[in-house]
């Protein structure tokens, strides 16, 4: 387990590079948050976290980023449910239980726009729905052209994979999948949760997606529906 400032200093740089997708370096730690450290004694912090695995750093930047160690070692420990907005929350409020089947789709599209990632919705093995390709490939990711084909074919290839989601997501509390333990794909993450008649909803983004975010969507959605 990393100590608190440890802990601190990844989940800083975590949360600021979920909204930058830049490298996050000392001296931007050190100006925007009250840390209470020297830019040195923050320097040698990020290093421990890097050489522990944690963060690396691109060639082109001292900036750190987030590996997939440290971004699993963020949701497992360190992540807050977020308090669901006013505004999401009247957006679902008209629907209710006996229509949800009806209205998912909408609320797929609202959720989508939201967040900038991927919905896909599985009403059993051999019925999906996705929308918000056009948000996920607008994320910086995606501008890498060979990035953008590979997370592509996970759309050509997503109804073989149903199967193995509905054994791996329940319904007690959406499940968080990251890199290399995403079904779909290593270079994304995903947050997926099944709601009642047996219909599995899931948020998919680059590694970098806003996990909190996220999660706490569908975990409002399971509350509210299940």
């Amino acid at each position: 387990m990393l100590d608190e400032r440890k802990a601190k200093i990844l989940a800083l740089i975590i949360e600021n590079y979920t909204k930058t997708a830049e490298p996050i370096g000392s001296s931007f730690l050190v100006d925007e948050f009250d840390l209470k450290l020297s830019g040195a004694t923050l320097r040698n912090e990020m290093r421990d976290l890097e050489e522990l695995g944690f963060l690396t750093h691109p060639h082109t930047s001292s900036g750190r980023i987030p590996t997939e160690k440290g971004y699993k070692y963020y949701v497992e420990n360190i992540m807050k449910v977020k308090t669901i907005a006013k505004k999401v929350a009247e957006d679902f409020e008209s629907v209710t239980a006996e229509k949800i089947n009806d209205e998912l789709k909408t609320i797929a599209k609202n959720i989508s726009e939201k967040t900038g990632n991927a919905v896909i919705i599985a009403f059993g093995a051999g019925s999906l729905y996705y929308t918000g390709i056009k948000n996920l490939f607008s994320q910086p990711e995606f501008h890498d052209y060979a990035y953008m084909v590979s997370v592509s074919t996970i759309f050509d290839q997503c109804e073989d994979m149903i199967g193995d989601m509905y054994k791996v997501i329940g319904i007690v509390e959406p499940k968080i999948f990251v890199g290399s333990e995403n079904p779909f794909g290593s270079m994304c993450g995903l947050v997926g949760v099944k709601l009642k008649n047996n219909i599995l909803f899931m948020v998919l983004g680059p590694v970098r997606m806003d996990y909190s975010t996220n999660y706490t969507l569908l975990d409002y959605l399971l509350k509210k529906f299940n």
